[in-house]
């Protein structure tokens, strides 16, 4: 069985990231497109690359190496893992509403539909590297369609060297609101420049450390005067009538930089 086992590709222990939905998993016999077998549970798909756990360790198999069964089985079982998770964090972070049908979603092969305003983008590995250019100048780049009106935005962010990572969004005469991610936590502000003096007024700030080198996954729920925000089982909400204007724009924000995006949803929000 150990010369089956280094007849594979191996990359190494690796962290499990969901290691009660592996645990749950029964082991397989999985098989090489040259016949040499191995029984051990499904860990995770990614990048097409499976992991696997045989013996409490993990190893990593290119997806390609496998038998035709076995690649059809991992496609069938990242779709279905992939929508547990999905219930799993909807459970978790949608606090005022509940998803609608999908309308809009991108992995950052490009930034077609987005403009720069400032800063440098570019799209790296299915992600936007971001950074501002000057001081004073922080990158920011903003997206119309479609209209952040009733919506469920979900997005992956890291913040890398950046000192706030964040969304803008706005009608574009008057902001209206920024939500921001740093290391030290989150939080947002409502701000309205039109009427004089301005008004601006915070949420609610969480005090969740976020790492700085790891994919954090963000939340954001605007509904009628409503807006909530989660994160890493934190969250910070606001109900105020400067949300019941109608912004035109979703944006993405960065102070300092490099920092990352990748795979943003955004959502029809409905009432629970």
């Amino acid at each position: 069985m150990l010369n089956i086992v280094r007849g594979f590709t191996l990359a190494g222990i690796v962290l499990c990231q969901f290691a009660q939905l592996a645990e749950a998993e029964e082991v397989r016999t999985w098989t090489s497109q040259d016949g040499r077998t191995i029984e051990a549970k499904i860990k995770q798909v990614e990048n097409g690359v499976a992991t696997i756990i045989r013996l409490g360790r993990s190893y990593d198999l290119e997806v390609e190496s496998l038998s035709a069964d076995d690649q059809a089985y991992l496609k069938t079982w990242a779709v279905e893992k992939s929508k547990q998770e999905a219930i799993a964090h909807d459970a978790e972070a949608l606090k005022i509403s509940k998803k609608g049908k999908l309308l809009y979603e991108t992995n950052f092969k490009n930034t077609n539909g987005w403009r720069v305003s400032s800063g440098n983008w570019k799209c790296v590995d299915n992600a936007v590297v971001a950074s501002q250019t000057g001081k004073g100048h922080k990158g920011h780049m903003v997206i119309s369609n479609p209209k952040p009106v009733d919506v469920i935005i979900e997005c992956e962010i890291q913040l890398l060297e950046a000192k706030v990572v964040g969304f803008t969004i706005d009608d574009k005469p008057k902001k209206l609101g920024l939500i921001n991610f740093s290391a030290g936590g989150f939080g947002g502000q409502a701000l309205h420049r039109v009427k004089s003096p301005s008004i601006k007024k915070r949420f609610n700030s969480v005090k969740t450390p976020l790492k700085r080198d790891e994919w954090q996954r963000v939340t954001i729920e605007m509904l009628g005067n409503q807006i909530s925000v989660s994160s890493n089982g934190g969250h910070a909400s606001s109900i105020d009538n400067i949300w019941k204007d109608k912004p035109k724009r979703l944006g993405l924000r960065v102070d300092g930089g490099p920092a990352k995006y990748r795979n943003i949803k955004m959502w029809q929000a409905l009432p629970k």
